[in-house]
């Protein structure tokens, strides 16, 4: 998947509210290859709109960000695995460099 992103010049990330030691041992144990970033103390998943309510955790959350910064697609699944589709979100990057 990530080659598909990195042919598109297609910049992908992970945010999780785990500590950076958590995240490390979730990137060992699962073997996944996205970058993920530490958010403990939920700013940036405050910022946007993907903090659970009651919980210190983010709901699973998709977004394409143009190269002007603003987002162009939002997706907020109802759990873990309601995600997009990635060839969906190629397709979506795509359109908002104007290609």
């Amino acid at each position: 998947m990530m080659a598909q992103f990195d042919q598109q010049q297609v910049g992908l990330v992970a945010i999780s509210a785990d500590s950076r030691d958590e995240s490390t041992e979730f990137i060992q144990d699962s073997g996944i290859t996205v970058p993920l970033l530490s958010d403990p103390q939920l700013k940036v998943i405050t910022a946007y709109g993907v903090a659970m309510d009651g919980n210190d955790i983010a709901v699973p959350a998709s977004f394409v960000i143009d190269p002007q910064g603003a987002i162009t697609f939002s997706f907020i699944g109802e759990s873990m695995a309601d995600r997009p589709d990635s060839n969906r979100l190629l397709k979506l990057a795509a359109e908002a460099r104007g290609r």
